[in-house]
């Protein structure tokens, strides 16, 4: 295995999302392996082709005429390479499936029912509803078997009880799956996958498997005090992969291609977000990484060697609609920084999006409204994951963000943005980092590709992210604390490593850069104020290093959380102040 590992030096990796396929060709250049060319096409699971492998082989095509090399010859991959022609290894991963729909079914919404969607959240799954066994004196059986019955979810993730704690109320919720499933006809029976009061799991099993396949896992919810999400989160994504991503049309040819398993996307990203962890392993801070696609929004955190992962079921194309719908086009409007006479605008730009996904804005409008999309899908993905995770000492403020370095954003929604420092105040404003953070975007939304890649060779992944895959759009210093507008918060101290230093002082409400170019270091001396924390306590400075990025030395200085003014002109003018800050 070691020596057929030696062998790879061309790997193709196709990125099958819910609208682009992406291909990219990576290659070893002398010591090191880059990315040397690469492909778009339309996704192509769905009708007139219905076949995921057809939208591949036109991006094969193009790969080809870039290269002029031969990769696809009579229907089949040419792997591995014949000469000039074909590649060592292909790899596929894929987030174009529909995501499993599940029906969650427990006890107390404030327990097992949110510790089941948070488990059911680190899946591409999508829940179609919540049955609550809670305030209800009399067991709504038939009600919930209605549910059940007329949903005919792919799976019942059912809930319920600490370990050795209630039985009876979580057997109604059983005696009621099962009889959804039996009203329903054999090929339309969902799934149950049991994860509550590991003491009745025989009663459970013996109810429900004569009907329908019933898996059993480790309770989302052993004790009072503890949640155990892993056992859930593994079984769902088992159960998307084979019943979603291996019966794709067009799988089994990727399948017959590949040197690995086909691989859902957010686990590839998750992949090298784990890399960015261990390759800095600081155990007072976590890495981060935010993959804002078409239809989904995946987000992986690591802390002390352990990786969360979260796919929100909402992205920049699809979604937005019903994302307004449960919270408002206020919480829209808020980001936009000139006035909007008629609402309804952004909804008709909204779903002309999601009609047309694979077209980008036309109209300044257009843009605002997608970026301001783009800051409230983060804000609310994040709200979904950060519950999940176990932080540690990375974790200072229990309302705000823990302490991230580095933040990897990837995805068309931020990466095909016209100016860097648009990109910057999306991930400012809504992931809001506290402390210093390394801001990374993945230029060619290749950190997925090569999360797979990782699988069968790990060191052409590492070599590729050295290379230059990831570009940092800076250091950014976010102070916490409140004060008066205009007040300093933060003075610095900047010593340049080529020469020449700089004193400087941050106020609070405002985005302040300062010049530190890609690839340049400077050691920066910090002196806030002493109700502002950069990380190392309240009022209390030290030296760091830090290095450029194409945005510069960034100071957030608005404080946390971030307060936008109530006033409508107020609030226009203090956004346009910022984005003409970031140059955006």
């Amino acid at each position: 295995m070691m020596a057929d590992e030696q062998s790879i030096e061309s790997i193709l990796i196709a990125d099958c999302g819910a609208v682009i396929t992406k291909l990219l060709l990576l290659e070893r250049v002398e010591a090191s392996y880059r990315f040397v060319a690469q492909a778009e096409t339309l996704t192509t699971i769905n009708p007139p082709w219905s076949d995921i492998s057809a939208g591949v082989v036109h991006a094969i095509e193009e790969i080809e005429e870039i290269t002029g090399r031969a990769l696809y010859m009579r229907g089949q991959l040419i792997t591995p390479r014949e000469g000039p022609n074909g590649v060592d290894a292909f790899v596929a991963i894929l987030s174009a499936p529909e995501p499993l729909r599940v029906v969650i079914a427990g006890l107390v919404r404030e327990m097992s029912l949110e510790s089941a969607y948070r488990a059911a959240s680190g899946a591409y799954t999508r829940t179609e509803a919540m049955l609550s066994r809670e305030g209800s004196l009399h067991s709504p059986q038939e009600t919930w078997a209605r549910s059940v019955r007329d949903l005919a979810p792919d799976v019942v993730l059912l809930v319920g009880g600490i370990d050795g704690g209630a039985s009876r109320p979580v057997m109604e919720l059983a005696e009621a799956i099962a009889l959804a499933a039996s009203m329903l006809e054999e090929d339309q029976r969902p799934r149950v996958l049991y994860a509550g009061n590991a003491q009745i799991r025989p009663n459970v099993t013996k109810l429900i498997s004569d009907i329908t396949s019933v898996e059993v896992v480790d309770n989302v919810h052993p004790t009072a005090d503890t949640e155990h999400l892993g056992p859930t989160q593994r079984a769902l994504e088992t159960i998307y992969v084979n019943k979603r991503l291996n019966s794709t049309p067009g799988a089994d040819t990727l399948r017959l291609w590949s040197r690995s398993e086909l691989l859902p996307t957010a686990t590839a990203f998750s992949r090298i977000v784990d890399f960015l962890w261990y390759r800095e392993r600081n155990t007072d801070r976590g890495a981060l990484g935010i993959d804002l696609g078409a239809a989904t929004t995946s987000v992986a955190a690591t802390f002390n060697e352990r990786s969360y992962v979260t796919i929100y079921e909402q992205g920049i194309a699809y979604g937005p609609t019903d994302w307004v719908e449960e919270h408002g086009v206020d919480r829209l409007l808020r980001w936009i920084p000139e006035e909007v006479e008629d609402p309804q605008d952004i909804f008709d730009l909204l779903y002309n999006r999601e009609l047309r996904p694979w077209t980008i804005p036309q109209e300044p409008q257009e843009l605002l409204m997608e970026q301001a999309v783009a800051r409230e899908i983060l804000h609310s993905a994040l709200d979904v994951a950060h519950p999940t995770w176990n932080a540690g000492k990375a974790q200072q403020y229990p309302t705000l963000m823990p302490r991230f370095d580095p933040i990897l954003i990837s995805g068309g929604g931020i990466v095909h943005l016209p100016r860097p420092g648009q990109a910057l105040l999306i991930v400012l404003d809504g992931v809001q980092p506290v402390g210093i953070s390394t801001i990374l975007l993945d230029i060619n939304r290749a950190a997925p590709a090569l999360g797979a890649v990782a699988g069968i060779k790990p060191l052409a992944a590492a070599s590729a992210l050295e290379a230059g895959t990831l570009v940092s759009l800076g250091t950014v210093i976010s102070p916490v604390g409140k004060a008066r507008p205009g007040d300093t918060v933060l003075k610095m101290h900047i010593a340049y490593e080529d020469g020449g230093d700089l004193d400087v002082e941050a106020r609070y409400g405002e985005i302040e850069i300062w010049p530190l170019l890609p690839g340049q270091k400077a050691t920066l001396k910090l002196k806030p104020t002493r109700r502002f924390d950069v990380g190392m306590g309240p009022g209390r400075g030290g030296k760091i290093q830090a290095i450029g990025g194409v945005v510069g030395l960034v100071v957030d200085a608005r404080g946390r959380p971030l307060s936008l003014p109530d006033d409508p002109d107020h609030r226009r003018r203090r956004l346009n102040r910022w984005i003409w800050d970031v140059g955006g």
